[in-house]
This record gives structure tokens, sequence and C-alpha cells, in this order.
């Protein structure tokens, strides 16, 4: 009896410390991004990520060693790299995920024909496609019901909130005029940027600063001549093998304030690319460049 009595309070102590693999156990219901309704018998055990930011969730909730495959493109964290590779961002090996016998994988909106091929073959998909910030959230909301880690979903989302929310409350003083305009260059040549509507242009107007791409719907393209009219006073890019002369270089460049005076900096494209938790990274930084002077 006394043994029974003890075994039972070591099983309460393990579920109240979080020691127990999953938070819940049965069928498990999820709608994708796509409206598409996946029903699990029971939380993922076996993984497959066919997206970055995915694997970076993933690692997140603390179910890195479920993932048994994964894009080329999954470098973060560093234990991901030891994850199986099937192959690019937009052309996954079909064969070599099948050998992998996942029971779900995680997919993008590029993926609609692996998707749909992996449907057939009777293995669970979910695919995300996030546009901002809260539909971030969301996303880390299903893939921890997914793995069965509420509780870690809700925590994870509660720290980037309240690092944002910081960062908030230390630019709320900025007068209109403090805002500096900033330019992201996502694409070049044939000038892509981060319009309206997308979770760069949230990172800029969360950072203290104003998105040179107003107007611009989405992901759309400028022309040069506009960008020279719009006169950003900081440039920021993502592009690890160039230096501020691939800007400088540009013919009429020179009368733009963010390169008269300077002001061209590198981030790191992985934080500004990738829907995860790493967007709270991404709005410190360009925090940081924006205003110096209030991230010390």
């Amino acid at each position: 009896m006394r043994k029974r009595v003890a075994l039972t309070l070591v099983l309460v102590v393990l579920v109240l410390s979080g020691c127990v693999a999953t938070d819940n156990k049965g069928p498990i219901t999820l709608t994708d991004d796509f409206d598409r309704e996946i029903v699990l018998e029971e939380p993922a055990q076996k993984i497959i990520s066919l997206v970055p930011s995915s694997t970076e969730i993933l690692f997140a909730l603390g179910v890195g060693d479920r993932v048994v495959g994964a894009s080329d493109f999954c470098n973060y964290p560093e234990e991901a790299l030891s994850i199986t590779r099937v192959g690019g961002f937009d052309v996954p090996n079909l064969e070599l995920i099948v050998s992998l016998e996942p029971d779900l994988v995680f997919a993008a909106s590029l993926h609609k024909e692996t998707v749909e091929a992996l449907e057939g073959m009777g293995i669970a998909v979910l695919a995300l496609d996030p546009q901002n910030i809260q539909e971030i959230y969301a996303n880390i909301q299903l893939m921890a019901k997914a793995v069965g880690k509420k509780k870690a979903g809700e925590d994870l989302i509660k720290d980037m909130q309240e690092r944002l929310a910081k960062v908030a409350e230390t630019v709320a003083t900025l007068k209109e005029a403090e805002r500096p305009v900033v330019f992201y260059e996502v694409w070049y040549p044939g000038i892509m940027v981060a319009g309206e509507g997308t979770f760069i242009d949230e990172i800029i107007t969360l950072a203290g600063g104003k998105n040179m791409a107003w107007g611009i719907p989405r992901w759309g393209n400028i022309q040069e001549e506009e960008i020279l009219a719009r006169n950003p006073d900081f440039l920021i890019h993502g592009y690890p093998d160039t230096d501020s002369s691939f800007f400088t270089a540009r013919e009429g460049w020179e009368v733009v304030t963010a390169v008269a005076e300077d002001r061209i900096f590198f981030v790191n494209p992985d934080i500004t690319s990738r829907t995860g938790p790493r967007i709270a990274d991404a709005v410190e930084a360009f925090a940081r460049i924006l205003h110096p002077e209030l991230f010390k």
C-alpha cells in the first residue's frame, strides 16, 4: 500500500514539474493556414520540417529530438545541423521523406505539390503561411498543440510578447519626426521591398521607424527613382557577402540620406525572413540600429 501511494506521489510530482513527455494524449484536430483539417491520433513523435522557421519553433518548444528530417536550410539552433537533410527548401526529396516514416510534416505555402503528394501517401502535413506577427503566434500555438506542448507554446509566445512590449515601451515617447524612414531591401536588382501587411513592415514599426515602402502591398517592387524621392534615413539589408559599396556605387544614390550619412546596416537575414521566435531578435536588432541612444 505504501509503495502504491509513493508511486502516485512521484507521478503527481512529475506532472507538476513538466517532466511528462506531452501535455495531452488522444486524437488532436488541427486546422492549418489553408483551412485543411488534420487529425493526429496522438502528439507527433516523428517530425519532418521543410521550413527553417518551423524547425526553430520545434526546438524552442523542446521537441527538437523528435525532428527526424529537415530541409537543407534548417541551420538553427546548432543542434539542427545534425538532422537528416531531406532536400532543398522548394524541392524536397519525397522518397527520403517517406523512408523516414514521419507521423507529421511541416510545410509552407510553396509546397503545394509536395503536400498533395505526401497526403496521397497517407502522411499528415501541416502547411503554414503566417503573414504577420499575430499569425506567427497562432502558428506557434498550432505547432505546440500538434506536439502536445501547449504550455511550452504559451510560454514561448509570452516571452516574445514581453520582449516586443519592452521595445514598444521604450520607443513610445518618440515624436513622429524622431521615427526615421527605413528602406529594407529584400532583393536587387529589380528592387523588391517588404510593403504594408508584411512582418518586416511590423518589425520596422515596432522598432521605432517608418517603412519606406508605404502604399506598396505586401512583397512588391519599387523603382529606383521612387526610392530617391522617398529619401530613406536608414538602409538595412540582409546580404551577408556585401558591404556599403553595394549601395554607394549605384548611380544617383549619393543623394539618399542613408548613403550620404553612411547609415547602411546589415542584419542577419535569418532573423528577418523566418517567421519564428527570432522575430523578437529582429525587432531588437532594428531598434538598436535606429535608436542606439535608447538601446545601449
